[in-house]
This record gives structure tokens, sequence and C-alpha cells, in this order.
């Protein structure tokens, strides 16, 4: 079973211009989200910015690297984990801001992210799916 690793070592064999896409991508995501809020609000600038911001940087990058299915499949799968923990995030931001301090909701609306996105890896991971 492959688990979750962080290699730091893994950037230098990143292409620079690999690096630029994603920063690029996260940031054009980022406006278009602002922009949404300021036209229709916070809530709907919030929803703009959690899904397209994992899903348009990580696409780009299996389109461009991956070129087998298999592996181009789980990682679309993570970054639809991913971004559906950010939702949950996004919830507890909307839900919370107005009554705890900052911090405190940052906190919370982060443990909800990465709770919602370790349980949907465990019951959907690379394991599932194939």
């Amino acid at each position: 079973m492959n688990g979750i690793r962080l290699r730091p070592s893994k950037l230098r064999e990143t292409p620079v211009r690999g690096m630029v896409v994603r920063f690029a991508f996260g940031a054009v995501v980022s406006v278009a989200a602002g922009l949404v809020g300021l036209r229709w609000g916070p809530v709907a600038g919030g929803v703009f910015l959690a899904f397209p911001a994992i899903m348009a940087a990580t696409l780009t990058l299996i389109e461009e690297e991956e070129h087998r299915r298999d592996p181009a499949a789980q990682d679309a799968r993570g970054a639809v984990l991913g971004a559906t923990g950010m939702v949950a995030f996004a919830a507890c931001v909307w839900a919370l801001a107005t009554l705890l301090p900052a911090w405190l909701v940052l906190v919370v609306a982060t443990v909800a992210w990465a709770v919602v996105a370790g349980l949907l890896y465990l019951g959907f991971g690379p394991r599932h799916g194939r």
C-alpha cells in the first residue's frame, strides 16, 4: 500500500516551467475567485476558490507530465479528494467567521480539511477504483 510521503528532494526534479505553470494557474484562479467574491459575495468567492485552485494546477501537471492513464487517474482522484476537503474548509470559515476569533476559525477549518480529505483518501485512495 502506498502511503502519503513527503519527499523534498523531488523539488529538484521538477522543471522550473512546471513550477511557473502551477503558480500562474493558482494566481489566476485566486484572482477569479476574488472577482466572483466582489460580484456575488464572499461565500460564492470562497466556493470558487476551493475547487479550481487545486484542480487547475494539478490537472495541468497531469496532462503535461503523465502520459499513462493509471497515474493520471490517481492524480486526478487525489485532486478531487483534496478539493472536497477544501469545501469543508470553506464551509467552516463561512459558518464560524463571525462567531470565533480568526486564528481559531483557521485552525478548525484546517482540521476539517485534513479530516475530510484524509477520510476520503482512506475510502477512495489509490488502492480503490482500479
